[in-house]
């Protein structure tokens, strides 16, 4: 499925699926995907970018390996050309949250990213802020005078957004790949992940509508159908100082 969002240097954004379909003990639900990133120095008068998305990301929450090879394989299918300036890998913005991931929420339950299924509530890029400032004052003014089309990404969404888009558009997406993971665990990583999960599953009083800094880490029992489940609510690789020590005392006591 092909959104009508477009990366800058002509890539359509399209849908990211799951990491999997088959069946996994551990189902992982953040809010969206990110991209693949490059440092892009265009010609002047403009200044250069520490970091354009211009892809999609392999796979939900990709922990950056192999980001030089993708690169170049991204060049060679734009048809990257010397007059639009030079670009190179930047390992800082290429997977850092699938890092994180990995390292930070599978590694202490003992889990690989192999054992998960692992997916977004919505399933296309989102443009942080500074991206679409960059898109406004950089590429659009570069992209109309070298006469190539102009990049349009949806924009960073607020946690409300997230939910009601998840409920509205993918809804039966979701629950076809909880289906078919059919997983002991389900992992939240954020508040949009929980509010949505919790409007998923069959999760009574079970779950609080929000992540608490006092009870945090603590698994309750939900339902998928007619299976009982475990829902571990965790904090997003982005959030705030307080979630990111609270998950931090988590990860300690494992």
């Amino acid at each position: 499925m092909t959104s009508s969002a477009t990366y800058p240097f002509g890539r359509a954004v399209t849908a990211r699926p799951p990491s999997t379909r088959d069946r996994r003990p551990l189902f992982v639900l953040g809010a969206y995907p990110s991209a693949l990133h490059v440092e892009w120095t265009p010609p002047a008068p403009w200044r250069p970018v520490r970091a354009i998305p211009v892809d999609d990301e392999p796979t939900p929450f990709w922990d950056g390996a192999g980001h030089e090879g993708l690169v170049g394989a991204w060049q060679s299918r734009v048809g990257f050309r010397p007059e639009w300036g030079t670009v190179r890998a930047v390992p800082r913005f290429n997977g850092s949250s699938g890092a994180w991931v990995r390292e930070q929420v599978l590694a202490p339950l003992g889990c690989t990213a192999a054992a998960a299924c692992i997916t977004d509530c919505l399933d296309t890029y989102r443009a942080s802020v500074g991206v679409t400032e960059r898109l406004a004052d950089t590429y659009a003014p570069f992209s109309q005078k070298v006469g190539m089309a102009p990049a349009y990404l949806l924009p960073h969404p607020s946690e409300g957004d997230i939910v009601a888009e998840a409920l509205r558009l993918h809804r039966a997406r979701l629950l076809a790949e909880l289906d078919a993971c059919r997983p002991a665990t389900v992992i939240t990583l954020g508040n949009a992940a929980l509010r949505v999960a919790r409007a998923l599953l069959d999760v009574a009083d079970a779950a609080p509508p929000k992540l608490r800094v006092e009870q945090y880490g603590v698994a309750v029992t939900v339902r998928v159908a007619t299976r009982s489940v475990s829902l571990l609510p965790l904090a997003h690789p982005a959030a705030p100082a307080r979630y990111q020590d609270a998950h931090a005392r988590w990860r300690e006591s494992r």
